[in-house]
Formats: structure tokens, C-alpha cells, sequence
């Protein structure tokens, strides 16, 4: 299994959350926000500075947003697409963006790359090893909200564990399936 390089916890850290859910795991706002707050004590407890969290999109816009807020550390976007299809389920081919969006005089060196899971793990050995080689960091470390068995990369850090790899109905995909004709205006 490839994987980041993990780092030393300098005190008993809490321990990612294990489920062993199979087919469809339904996460409603509740859940998803509690995961970011456990994923953010992990990082606290770990005592690791970081100068910037790198969020990857889609995904983990709303994960490096909540986390940036904690930590009062600058957001900086990549942008990365793999999945598609009806109901943006099908993993396809990897699109990495070529460039940072972020307002940041530089970046680095301690980076934090967020994302909201692990589930081949391509997108994050692809953004690392683009980060890696365009930004040269004295350290990056990885962090997600679900970490699932079928993934060839270990991120440093994950908020669960999914060994079974459901498929995770995180609760913005709701927005996924509809169009903005079907919204209703505020009364």
C-alpha cells in the first residue's frame, strides 16, 4: 500500500472512528460536521504546525473551510475531478488543476492536504506528488473524513475508517440531482 510519510504523536491521539457499513453509507449534516470537529482534535492532538491547508474540490472545499476556521490558517484550492456519470458515481479518469487558487504572499512550508475521503486513493498520491514536485514543502501531511479499505494510499490522518467501501451519500449531494429550475424561492 503506498502512503504518506506519517509523523510522530507526540500524546495519545483519538483514534479514527470505525464502521463497518456496506452498500450505502447516508451522512447527514450533523455526522459530516462532527467528523471534521473529530479530524480537527486529531490534529490538534498531534501538535503538528501547519502554514496552509490544501483543500482539494470538490470535495474537500467544505473539510479544508471548517479546518482553516479552527486552525486560523489560509485555504488554498486545488482543483481535482475523477468521478461522473449519473449521479457523479463513476470514477473515471483523474483531472488535476495546474494551479493554486489561494491569496497567500507564498505557500509553505508545512502543508496540510485535506480532501473528504480516501476511496482508491488516486487523487491524493496524485495531488501529493504534484505538490511534492511543483512546491518542493519541507513536509506535507494528508487528511480526510473517511478512509475506505480499498484504498492504495494512507493519509496521515482520517476521522473514519470504512473497510466495507460503501458508497458514501455525503448530504450536499442531494444538490447533485436536481437543477436550479427545481428550486423553490424563499416566501
Amino acid at each position: 500500500m503506498t502512503s504518506a510519510k506519517t509523523f510522530a504523536k507526540p500524546w495519545p491521539q483519538p483514534a479514527p472512528v470505525r464502521n463497518d457499513t456496506a452498500g450505502e453509507l447516508v451522512v447527514n449534516w450533523d455526522q459530516y460536521h462532527r467528523l471534521i470537529e473529530h479530524l480537527a482534535v486529531q490534529l490538534h492532538s498531534s501538535a503538528w504546525e501547519f502554514d496552509q491547508i490544501i483543500a482539494l474540490s470538490r470535495g474537500g472545499l467544505r473539510v479544508g473551510d471548517l479546518l482553516s476556521r479552527v486552525f486560523d490558517r489560509p485555504l488554498v484550492v486545488m482543483a481535482a475531478s475523477s468521478y461522473s456519470g449519473a449521479g457523479d458515481r463513476q470514477q473515471g479518469d483523474l483531472r488535476l488543476g495546474h494551479q493554486l487558487a489561494h491569496t497567500c504572499k507564498s505557500l509553505g512550508p508545512q502543508l496540510l492536504l485535506v480532501d473528504d475521503l480516501a476511496d482508491s486513493g488516486g487523487t491524493l498520491a496524485a495531488a501529493s506528488a504534484w505538490l511534492q514536485r511543483e512546491l518542493a514543502p519541507q513536509q506535507l501531511r494528508t487528511a480526510v473524513l473517511w478512509l475506505k479499505g480499498a484504498s492504495q494510499f494512507q493519509p496521515d490522518l482520517w476521522a473514519m475508517e470504512l473497510p466495507a467501501n460503501p458508497w458514501i451519500l455525503q448530504p450536499f449531494e442531494r444538490w447533485d440531482q436536481c437543477s436550479a429550475a427545481e428550486l423553490q424561492p424563499l416566501n
